[in-house]
């Protein structure tokens, strides 16, 4: 099988804020509704204080996940806009530092809690893409 791929080009950059106490994910979305957001690339840096991450386990073809509560920094989260029926699909992987110099990471998911703050880029692409489902790993894989 062949990697699939498409061309497109980007659109616009958008710059949010997330505050004390939001859900990052919750306001992702809602920048992504509020702009009219076809689809796009994410990077966020900042810091939480309650997440939850996981790692799928591609034996059971689960999510293995896990809510921490406890302030992070933001190091990295990348991802993507995408959409299944009309709904965005957030979809992002962080790096999170320890206040020990440790990291964790892993695919994020809510409770996404921000602390101080969240700074949120999206470049938006000129054209909507979205997932379906994969039974080979109970996914909702990009589909181009």
């Amino acid at each position: 099988m062949k990697m699939k791929s498409i061309e497109t080009r980007s659109k616009r950059i958008i710059f949010g804020k997330v505050e004390p106490n939001e859900d990052l994910i919750n306001s992702i979305i809602d920048l992504v509704k509020q702009y009219n957001i076809k689809s796009g690339l994410i990077n966020c840096i900042g810091a939480l204080k309650k997440f939850t991450i996981g790692f799928y386990d591609i034996d059971s073809k689960n999510y293995k996940m896990e809510t921490f509560n406890e302030y992070v920094e933001l190091i990295s989260c990348i991802g993507n806009i995408t959409y299944k029926g009309k709904e965005p699909i957030i979809h992002l992987h962080v790096t999170l530092g320890r206040s020990d110099y440790s990291v964790i990471g892993g695919h994020l998911s809510q409770p996404s809690i921000i602390s101080v703050t969240g700074e949120v880029k999206i470049l938006e692409i000129d054209q909507e893409l979205s997932r379906a489902e994969d039974p080979q790993f109970n996914l909702s894989l990009l589909d181009l």
